[in-house]
């Protein structure tokens, strides 16, 4: 995107609500003058596991962190596979490859867009540890993914990244697996600029995530005695003071969501694309249909040039190089249809009907579909 482009924006793919205890919290870390991890990041993690209704929090500095920390606490390493879709950002399968375990790619279903059930256990194998869900635009994945995965004694670690408040029959995402993942990213439902977290109820988890997230010490006196690799990767009072406010708009974010998903839903058409299905329990990160017989990419910046920001999909992993390995777009069929046809449209939680009407339209004309 060009600097004009971006000074002339009307519609922004996404942006955060930003509650109003942010300015006094970050007032009060200024003038405490500690800015290092501290209260603040306890504060921010008690508040998180009670969000999550699990017991654990361990608050990191990126969503990437995040899992990386989660594989390395639940001892995924060298030798080992974990399971993960073929739609998704990069980051899922670099934290595996970082934790010297290998990445095995499998296609996703249609209706939530995350790992499919039976294609997730045709890849299980004697060296299979793990499999990462990843409940892709704030849709939590199907059940029997977690279903297969106890029956085989795998680890979940769900990557939520993008499903902060989603739920599953009643439980919320980052309480479904053995440890769950966040991003606190600027743009995602809960947005502190950067930041991730991880959750679980597994004490041993728990307790080995936070000496892995510093120096890999005991911390206190004895900080600087590593006895392992660590990562230094811990959040920041400032962004933890950012954060314990951005709670409170949670639901107000999720709220507005899930509205301007229901608008998209009535305004759009068979004509224009495939809707994505209204499931329960989703909180519409982003609203992601699949376009209809033209170029998504064309589409893209059609719009644009109208002020109107989307998203392209993820590419694939099996056609990112590193991950490639001889792998063919023919073997995942759901997933290159929906690379070739998916665009995320505007879902900030500021935007009115009358701004998605317009967006529709604008759509129309671009795509050169009739109302």
């Amino acid at each position: 995107m060009t600097n004009s482009q971006e000074s002339s924006i009307r519609y922004r793919s996404n942006e955060p609500l930003i509650s109003p205890g942010v300015a006094e919290n970050l007032r009060t870390v200024l003038a405490e003058k500690y800015l290092s991890p501290g209260l603040w990041v306890d504060r921010f993690e008690e508040r998180w596991q009670e969000a999550c209704g699990v017991e654990h929090a361990i608050v990191v500095a990126s969503g990437t962190a995040a899992l990386l920390v989660a594989l390395r606490a639940a001892n995924v390493g060298v030798g080992d596979e974990v399971i993960v879709p073929a739609l998704t950002c990069p980051d899922t399968l670099n934290a595996v490859s970082f934790a010297g375990a290998r990445p095995v790619i499998v296609d996703v279903e249609r209706s939530r867009y995350g790992l499919d059930p039976q294609q997730m256990a045709d890849a299980i194998t004697p060296s299979t540890k793990a499999v990462i869900p990843v409940h892709l635009y704030g849709c939590v994945v199907d059940p029997e993914v977690f279903t297969i995965a106890q029956d085989v004694g795998l680890l979940v670690i769900e990557d939520a990244a993008e499903a902060h408040g989603a739920e599953l029959d009643g439980r919320l995402a980052g309480a479904l697996g053995d440890l769950g993942c966040f991003s606190f990213r600027g743009d995602k439902m809960l947005g502190v600029g950067t930041g991730g977290a991880i959750t679980t109820n597994n004490v041993e988890f728990a307790e080995r995530a936070r000496y892995l997230r510093g120096l890999g010490s005991p911390g206190g006196f004895d900080r600087y005695a590593s006895t392992e690799l660590g990562y230094s990767c811990q959040l920041s009072n400032v962004h933890a003071a950012i954060g314990l406010a951005q709670i409170d708009v949670l639901e107000e974010t999720i709220t507005a969501k899930q509205r301007i998903a229901a608008w998209y839903d009535e305004l759009l058409c068979d004509a224009l694309c495939d809707r994505p299905p209204m499931v329960p329990g989703h909180v519409w990160w982003k609203y992601s249909p699949l376009l209809k017989n033209v170029d998504t990419r064309a589409v893209h910046y059609g719009l644009l040039e109208d002020g109107i920001e989307t998203m392209p999909p993820f590419t694939p992993m099996y056609r990112i190089p590193m991950f490639s390995d001889g792998h063919n777009a023919s073997d995942f069929p759901v997933s290159e249809d929906i690379y070739r046809r998916m665009l995320s449209l505007p879902s900030s939680p500021y935007l009115r009907r009358v701004d998605v009407e317009t967006i529709v339209d604008a759509i129309r004309r671009v795509m050169g579909t009739p109302d």
